[in-house]
């Protein structure tokens, strides 16, 4: 879902740049939009009100703003973004991815977006009473050179510092598979086998008839011979078990890498230079852009 985020600058320079950064960042150019009073001034100077249509540029800016701040609870600060508006200021107005709204904020921060609320109490000072003077004209540039001198916020100029992260990750370092197959091999075994045979055998024989002895009788005498056959049955056994595990070890590794950081040398200014610096437009304390569905 994107997001949009409105910030502020008190020069086109810097406007300039958080929209290139923006674009490196992977936001889409048609997503971005910088505008300022300078719009509307070479807009009122071309025509009239009437040449315009039936809304002029001050209806317009009010029109525009509301878009943007659609909450009720939201709506204030639509008037103090058309205030700044036409107060000289330059807005970047970006629609960002929710993946992109921190890295988009960072950007716009170390370029240095305008504390709005803060400039807001300056304002009140001057007049300004927290809703959108639709009379009120756009200001000029000297207008705008004189209230950047008025300001007199202190500048925050961060000192950036890379810190190295290491982690950890896993990663395949190889292992075994182990495959089951069946092959058949011809095998034998001896075993001894039993046969019984029957014999027949006729021997001659002179004695007289003994008690016992059956004479004059029909009578079949069976004899059988039994014999052994081999028989073969197969039954599976373990024989062998192959057992596969896992051990771990643990070893120390040093990650090298270079990191960067912003070093601030502080230069102190004579008087005369001074002065001169006070001329030309400052550079706005960083705080958060506004951020809005």
């Amino acid at each position: 879902m994107a997001k949009t985020i409105v910030s502020v600058f008190d020069d086109a320079t810097s406007a300039q740049s958080a929209v290139h950064e923006l674009q490196a960042a992977g936001v889409s150019p048609n997503h971005i939009r910088l505008t300022s009073n300078s719009e509307a001034t070479e807009a009122a100077r071309k025509g009239s009100r009437a040449e315009q249509g039936e809304q002029g540029w001050t209806d317009k800016v009010v029109d525009f703003f509301g878009s943007l701040f659609e909450d009720e609870d939201d709506k204030s600060q639509a008037s103090t973004y058309a205030e700044a508006w036409r107060r000289g200021h330059y807005l970047v107005i970006a629609d960002v991815e929710s993946a992109q709204v921190d890295r988009a904020v960072a950007i716009l921060n170390r370029l240095g977006t305008v504390d709005l609320g803060r400039r807001a109490e300056h304002w009140k000072k001057t007049g300004f009473t927290g809703a959108y003077d639709l009379k009120a004209a756009p200001y000029t540039a000297e207008q705008r050179k004189r209230e950047l001198a008025e300001y007199g916020e202190t500048k925050a100029v961060p000192v950036v510092q890379e810190e190295l992260l290491v982690g950890k990750q896993v990663v395949q370092r190889g292992g075994v598979r182990v495959h089951s197959y069946v092959h058949e091999r011809p095998v034998e075994e001896v075993v001894r086998l039993r046969e019984e045979r029957v014999n027949v055998e006729r021997r001659p024989a002179n004695r007289a008839v003994q008690p016992g002895d059956i004479a004059f009788q029909e009578r079949t005498v069976d004899v059988t011979a039994q014999g052994e056959e081999a028989v073969a049955a197969k039954k599976p056994r373990v024989v062998e078990e192959v057992v596969v595990s896992k051990s771990a070890t643990q070893r120390e590794e040093t990650v090298r890498d270079t990191v960067r950081r912003e070093d601030v040398d502080v230069e102190r200014i004579e008087e005369t230079d001074a002065k001169a610096a006070a001329q030309r437009p400052a550079t706005a304390r960083p705080t958060s852009p506004s951020t809005h569905r």
